[in-house]
């Protein structure tokens, strides 16, 4: 072809291209869905195992909430499995991601199981991570007790990335709400999506992360909250967004690859892992040592996007709790950007005489450069104030089974904030815009001196192996290895790739994105 006729045809998938943008724009400026059905949380019934299970410490701390630190991925996957598998009337679960790997599939697998037990299973995914999972999705919802819905989804199922970019400012905002419920009896909130990296089955990457086990009065307020987001104009039935239907033939077969998948699995060297886990037989010998304390779910409302108040947010809530520091804040958030009023704010709070430590990702371990390009400018001005930042390590030497670290490359994903050593924040909220303003997000306020202090202290404890201590000498940030006692004088461990591309990123105005 000439190359008169390569401009021809380049112009011509130009004029598709912007003709099929013009088609998308139009169908997702104001999308309408059918109606679904009103469903809300059961009663919880006193003769349910799970009821039984924790009826005795219910009972013993009224009023008050329970909970249990996941901060072991293997151990984070078993209560999971185990609280699904216990289900007698309900399981709620609501993530941001859900993968079809090797712990999705083995999760989804005991959720069929449930269904089949008769146990009404609800699934809340957001759309934006099930771009692969429609055909999936459609088959377990014809299960006749699952039901799944997805939260703000687009009605363009083929050409989702043209789909996004017409439909920009609303489908940019995303549920990254992240909860288990099962029986309205026990919950699982924190910083964990679904997928093998968040529970210590990849080894190429491990998400560093942290949940809680819930057990009182908390966990009836994360009911609530999945109801509300449930039966949200906001979210819609994966059925009436996908065209196709399956047939019998088809879920049988289905069916029959999983019963083959499942007996091949039992092999799977992580299912040995899963099985040598010492919460299992800490929950069959009723041997979990609970938190006791007063406890507060915050979270966004599902059309966050239409609630500009502060006080309709969970950064009103966060806000609140940390200011309410006399002594010493620890944040813990994988995706640091403070914005400049953020940064002035804890700067104020330094110079006030509050000890004020940052946990967050180094260049080489973060998982997504821009919120790096974003975080950096204000890493120096925080020293100077007199605020302690530490960075994880992408490789720490010796490889461990705690959630900070554990394989070849470490990265952290927990989001957890601590005050005073005696009130603890755990949930989906990094201390970014995006949680801020864009996404929806969700966690567990809960006030326990001893959970608050032995979180401090095990992060504290492994601070000098795991990670490296900024600082400012003669103008230029320095990061300290203490565990080799070695100075380094540019971004640690990171590539010359890797920061070239965070140089381009940082001049791009895209902050309120990040």
């Amino acid at each position: 072809m000439n190359a008169n006729g390569l401009h021809a045809l380049t112009f011509f998938k130009i004029v598709l291209l912007w003709a099929a943008m013009s088609v998308l724009i139009g169908c997702q400026s104001s999308p309408v869905f059918p109606d679904k059905a009103v469903t809300t949380k059961l009663a919880v019934q006193p003769n349910w195992p799970l009821v039984q299970y924790v009826q005795a410490d219910v009972k013993a701390h009224p009023q008050q909430t329970g909970v249990l630190p996941l901060t072991d991925g293997i151990d984070a996957f078993i209560a999971r499995l185990a609280l699904v598998n216990a289900a007698t009337a309900s399981i709620d679960l609501q993530y941001y991601i859900y993968r079809g790997d090797d712990t999705g599939r083995l999760l989804t697998w005991h959720l069929i199981d449930a269904a089949q037990r008769g146990v009404r299973v609800r699934i809340l995914l957001d759309d934006m991570a099930v771009k692969n999972a429609d055909e999936a999705l459609v088959m377990l919802a014809e299960h006749e007790n699952i039901q799944v819905r997805l939260y703000n989804p687009s009605a363009e199922r083929d050409f989702r990335n043209i789909a996004f970019v017409a439909g920009f400012s609303r489908l940019n905002h995303r549920m990254h709400n992240k909860s288990l419920t099962v029986d309205n009896t026990i919950s699982v909130v924190g910083g964990r999506n679904i997928g093998n990296e968040y529970f210590s089955n990849d080894t190429s990457v491990e998400f560093g992360d942290f949940d809680l086990m819930a057990i009182g009065s908390a966990v009836d307020e994360v009911s609530d909250q999945f109801d509300l987001y449930w039966n949200s104009p906001l979210t819609v039935e994966v059925g009436a967004l996908i065209p196709h239907r399956v047939t019998a033939e088809e879920i049988a077969d289905a069916l029959a690859v999983v019963e083959s998948e499942k007996a091949a699995y039992q092999s799977n060297p992580y299912m040995t892992r899963l099985l040598s886990s010492e919460l299992i037989s800490q929950m069959q010998n009723h041997a979990l040592h609970w938190y006791w304390g007063s406890a507060k779910l915050v979270y966004d409302q599902p059309d966050k996007q239409n609630h500009q108040l502060d006080s309709d947010s969970i950064l009103a809530d966060l806000g609140e709790f940390l200011q309410q520091a006399k002594q010493d804040v620890f944040i813990v958030s994988p995706y640091f950007v403070p914005t400049r009023e953020g940064s002035m704010n804890i700067i104020e709070s330094a110079k006030a005489g509050i000890d004020i430590t940052i946990l967050t990702n180094s260049l080489a371990a973060t998982d997504v450069l821009a919120v790096h390009a974003g975080y950096r400018q204000y890493r120096q001005q925080l020293l100077e104030a007199g605020v302690k930042i530490y960075e994880v390590k992408a490789n720490p030497e010796q490889k461990k089974s705690s959630s900070w670290t554990g394989s070849s490359k470490s990265s952290l994903h927990a989001k957890t904030f601590i005050i005073d050593k005696r009130s603890i924040f755990v949930g989906s909220f990094n201390f970014d815009p995006r949680s801020a303003w864009l996404n929806t997000e969700m966690g567990l306020i809960i006030d326990n001196q001893d959970l608050a202090g032995e979180v401090v202290g095990g992060i504290e404890a492994s601070l000098a192996k795991n990670t490296y201590r900024l600082v400012v000498e003669e103008g230029e940030i320095v990061w300290f290895d203490d565990f080799y006692q070695r100075k380094i004088y540019t971004e640690p461990d990171a590539g010359l790739w890797r920061k070239f591309l965070v140089d381009c990123i940082a001049l791009l105005p895209i902050e309120s994105q990040l």
